[in-house]
């Protein structure tokens, strides 16, 4: 979940199934348009590096399900769940068109309830930061160090403390509170027709800290420093060229230290240590 989608749910959703209001339109305003697409071959490339053919990965925050069925491509088998009924939904409305639905279950299940699985996975996932929407990030590292195996990568893209194109596009429209929102401590609430969803940013010595007893940091890098956050659409439409420049200097400057902290997104790579 990106960051202007739980921008989007703070705008529509109600306060039951925040996550499922957005469902239908999700695919549309985020994982298909130009900057979606963008944003997500940066995680994509780091997901084929660190999970093979032939292995089982539990993805969290699944969201639509497009990550899970291009690993199933590549021959990876996915166990993925996701809170919301309705994007579960629409996932397995796309997994019934595909010829490998075999490789992938989607089902619900919420971060905080990981304790109901057993078994065990070759790595872990959650993209776009639908983690910085769990408030208990210590339970859920102790979770998945129990459901991942040693060696095995865990790929956390989650949104961190600091966006400077949220920052500039803010304060450009007099919107300082918005501008320097990630920058404060403890969840962020956003206001739902009287109800409330809390948002944590996490800077990356935070994740480290919290993942440490089973998880070594390893690397990491922005997503979307370079490539705006999707609510920037409109400004690039018919800018192919442009986006495609912003696209390569991601993929060229998004890991350099001083640059990859400032991105919409930032991707930690853990792997679990052994026992």
């Amino acid at each position: 979940m990106t960051a202007s989608a739980c921008q989007s749910i703070a705008q529509a959703a109600g306060p039951a199934d925040p996550f499922d209001s957005i469902a239908l339109d999700y695919d549309r305003v985020f994982t298909y348009s130009a900057i979606g697409k963008a944003q997500r071959s940066q995680v994509s490339r780091q997901i084929e590096r660190c999970f093979a053919p032939g292995s089982h990965v539990l993805e969290l925050n699944c969201g639509t399900g497009e990550d899970a069925l291009a690993l199933a491509r590549g021959g990876v088998r996915v166990s993925s769940y996701d809170a919301s009924p309705e994007m579960v939904r629409i996932a397995n409305l796309k997994l019934s068109n595909e010829p490998f639905s075999s490789k992938v279950q989607y089902s619900v299940l919420r971060n905080e309830d990981l304790f109901k699985l057993e078994g065990s996975f070759d790595g872990a996932l959650s993209n776009f930061a639908g983690l910085n929407c769990s408030l208990d990030w210590s339970g859920i590292a102790d979770e998945l160090a129990r459901l991942v195996k040693p060696g095995g990568h865990l790929l956390l893209c989650v949104m961190g403390r600091m966006c400077l194109w949220e920052m500039v596009h803010s304060l450009l429209r007099g919107r300082f509170r918005k501008a320097f929102r990630r920058t404060r401590r403890g969840p962020t609430i956003a206001r739902i027709d009287g109800s409330s969803l809390k948002i944590i940013y996490t800077s990356v010595s935070e994740a480290r800290q919290l993942f440490a007893s089973g998880f070594q940091l390893c690397g990491w890098r922005g997503v979307g420093v370079f490539v705006p956050p999707s609510y920037c659409e409109p400004h690039l439409l018919g800018r192919k060229r442009m986006l495609n420049l912003l696209a390569s200097l991601d993929s060229w400057f998004a890991h350099l230290p001083g640059v990859r902290c400032w991105g919409d997104h930032i991707l930690l790579d853990f792997v679990r240590r052994e026992a």
